[in-house]
């Protein structure tokens, strides 16, 4: 599937070149048109469609910031990041988001519309998978859209003229149009995916019960939502197995895949046929290359800094869950290069920071540099949003750590990480299950998924759950398991807990909101850039109009 992708984009480019041009000779006679008219070509439209979940999964400020989760990075001050601290937007903070969602559904109506017109000359059994695939790759960017934006534009098939009229749909449209489309996704796609990565039958299941779940809490839900949601989630477990985070994180990885992972955005291990590998692995680290012993190199390579775990995740986990064990979550920082540091000389690969997991006095902490030399810095939980120097210190997740890279690579250059990024796992929709119990008053039943999940982190005893699980169990236990995965944004908004949980949590958000937040943060902005192409849209209250 993915070879040919660079060859779909050479059509693509080659044609649009072709349509811009004042010429009236077409020098290749190519259109596209008369190129995709085979099962073959069709085909490629198809895989380009899957290749739009790259740009859009790497795009995470907008499921990440703002919630309790993640903080973002330096001292706690008066600078404002409207994502984060639900301050002053200037309308177009959520362009790329909207930008990346539509492009994927551009991309599924394309190969829908041109599908249909050439439906004789596919094998109909492919032509049915292949549409179930596209349908729910639409689903998931409408279901992002609507729920970070309220109504959108519900454009379902090919735009081939320039248009300068969109209009919203209502929010209770838009989710009947996703609901619509998973349902024939489901009736299409077969149960066990030929090719790792597609779309297949447990993917549609776990995203309809997901949206099923969140429109249960809507004013205009259905009645059977939650039992459809139940039943849904059920599916999608039947068809995954938990495996280990070793298997999932660790040594034991494997590009081949997982049967714990529903739904993943696929990396090749040839950095040419990615155009721009996963970043993941360089976003919850400190600038360790501004401290002794810091450097461009292994084993941090790229360091964005872009979210640091807020105080909230760290005191989430016990002392001996795996998840927090130092393979996942790393407290000792090591050199990078040979270097003079304040406690002494320094070799690549000696511990130089220690951030131990609970506070130590400062007698403990001279003992500590003393024994453990040339460690300089022990950074207490209390001290991650202040300056050592310049630049701030926390413990760096390490879940997302990827062999594979080793080079260095500048902002604005590809990431060239291979691993893959997983969209949908089976830990996510126990969670979710466990959601819809507690909301059906069976909190036994989600008290045994989240058991279930900390037995596989290798805790036991007083530090399994006892009793009904509450909502804020499963919230704790979905943090524990999902950070660095899924849209905690959107699942902090379905159940109520936004605002207040990033008030409590997020060191930015309580900073500027002493008091309450404001409900309009519960939609993001239309971007004024998008308005001002097509002033039909409007905008969402109290966000600027242009």
């Amino acid at each position: 599937m993915k070879k040919t992708i660079n060859y779909i984009l050479a059509i693509w480019l080659l044609v649009f070149a072709q349509s811009c041009s004042l010429e009236e000779v077409n020098p290749s006679s190519v259109t596209s048109d008369k190129y995709f008219v085979t099962q073959d070509s069709y085909e490629e439209l198809v895989n380009e469609t899957y290749r739009y979940l790259r740009p859009l999964l790497q795009n995470t400020s907008h499921m990440w910031y703002g919630t309790d989760m993640y903080d973002r990075t330096g001292v706690v001050d008066d600078t404002q990041l409207p994502l984060n601290d639900y301050t002053t937007f200037t309308g177009d903070e959520s362009q790329g988001w909207w930008t990346d969602n539509y492009n994927l559904v551009t991309k599924a109506n394309t190969a829908l519309t041109r599908g249909a017109a050439i439906k004789g000359n596919i094998d109909p059994k492919v032509y049915a998978t292949r549409t179930g695939e596209l349908l729910a790759l639409r689903a998931y960017a409408y279901f992002n859209l609507v729920e970070t934006f309220g109504g959108v534009p519900l454009i379902t098939s090919e735009v081939t003229q320039a248009t300068y009229n969109f209009t919203r749909s209502s929010e209770e449209d838009v989710y009947k149009q996703i609901v619509a489309d998973l349902n024939q996704a489901l009736a299409q796609l077969p149960a066990d995916p030929s090719d790792y990565g597609r779309v297949a039958q447990a993917m549609a299941q776990h995203l309809l019960g997901k949206v099923l779940l969140t429109r249960s809490y809507k004013s205009y839900a259905q009645s059977a939502d939650l039992a459809n949601a139940v039943s849904n989630l059920q599916g999608a477990m039947n068809k995954s197995t938990l495996s280990t985070w070793d298997a999932l994180f660790g040594d034991q990885y494997s590009a081949g895949g997982n049967k714990e992972v529903i739904f993943a955005a696929r990396y090749s291990s040839t950095d040419a046929n990615n155009k721009t590998g996963n970043n993941l692995y360089q976003q919850f680290k400190f600038w360790t290359d501004r401290f002794p012993g810091g450097a461009l190199a292994a084993p941090y390579w790229r360091q964005d800094a872009s979210y640091q775990p807020s105080s909230y995740l760290f005191n989430l986990y016990a002392a001996t869950d795996y998840r927090a064990s130092e393979r996942f979550l790393q407290r000792h920082i090591v050199a990078a290069a040979n270097a003079t540091g304040p406690n002494g000389a320094i070799k690549a690969g000696d511990n130089v920071i220690y951030l131990p997991r609970v506070a130590m006095s400062a007698s403990d902490i001279s003992a500590y540099e003393a024994a453990n030399k040339p460690t300089y810095y022990v950074v207490n939980p209390d001290q991650y949003h202040q300056f050592f120097g310049s630049n701030t210190i926390y413990p760096i997740i390490w879940k997302f750590y990827d062999p594979t890279v080793v080079v260095y690579t500048n902002s604005g250059v590809d990431p060239q990480g291979h691993r893959d990024t997983y969209i949908f796992r089976r830990a996510e929709t126990m969670m979710l299950l466990a959601e819809a119990y507690v909301k059906q008053g069976q909190g036994g039943l989600a008290t045994g998924l989240i058991n279930d999940l900390r037995t596989r982190a290798k805790l036991s005893g007083n530090d399994l759950l006892t009793g009904s699980a509450t909502l804020t169990d499963v919230l704790d236990e979905s943090a524990r398991e999902l950070f660095g995965e899924s849209n905690r944004w959107m699942d902090l908004k379905r159940t109520g807990t936004l605002l207040t949980r990033a008030a409590q949590y997020n060191a930015f958000t309580a900073h500027n909101h002493p008091a309450t937040i404001d409900a309009k943060y519960l939609v993001r902005p239309i971007p004024v850039t998008e308005i001002v192409r097509s002033p039909t849209l409007t905008q969402n209250p109290g966000y600027p109009g242009k």
